[in-house]
């Protein structure tokens, strides 16, 4: 009896060491047996999207693909900013959403914006002023030391006034 015993623990110890169920012990969600970088989720790109949702263009020149695109793929179409979409799908790095025309495709995911932010359109046609630098004012102009100026290299030209006078065109002889 005591023989099974001793040849029950080495197995039981080497069993819990191992952790078959996957349990990690610590709450941390990191596992070190992982690969570098292994614990990373590439599927989430900063936003909550859902499927059923309504999003917009978060940029102008928002692209649009018909298909999923592949490596190096043009875009089918270009979107501008605040271009009203419903999400379909969810596919990795692309959004697969339908426009109000009812055109199906794909759009990158970090292009598309939730309005969550609140944000103002970039272009300030949202009431936004655009700053207006008004250069005729009476703002002086910063004091250059030359002294601090770098070297002037020598472009192996003479100066202006001792130039050879630049000759005038020959007129062309009728024949």
């Amino acid at each position: 009896m005591k023989a099974k015993l001793l040849l029950a623990a080495p197995f039981a110890l080497a069993l819990t060491a191992c952790d078959p169920t996957g349990a990690s012990f610590d709450s941390s969600g990191i596992d070190p047996l992982r690969p570098p970088a292994g614990n990373v989720d590439t599927t989430d790109y900063g936003n909550a999207l859902k499927p059923g949702e309504f999003v917009s263009a978060a940029i102008n020149d928002t692209a649009f693909y018909k298909v999923k695109p592949k490596e190096d793929q043009a875009a089918d179409k270009l979107l501008a900013q605040g271009t009203p979409m419903k999400i379909v799908a969810l596919s990795g790095s692309y959004t697969k959403v339908e426009l109000d025309s009812g055109e199906v495709g794909f759009v990158p995911t970090v292009m598309i914006s939730t309005g969550a932010d609140n944000l103002p359109p970039l272009n300030g046609d949202g009431g936004v002023p655009i700053p207006i630098i008004n250069l005729d004012s009476d703002v002086p102009l910063p004091v250059l030391d030359p002294s601090t100026a770098p070297p002037v290299e020598p472009s192996g030209l003479p100066p202006a006034d001792q130039a050879p006078p630049i000759p005038a065109p020959e007129k062309p002889v009728a024949e």
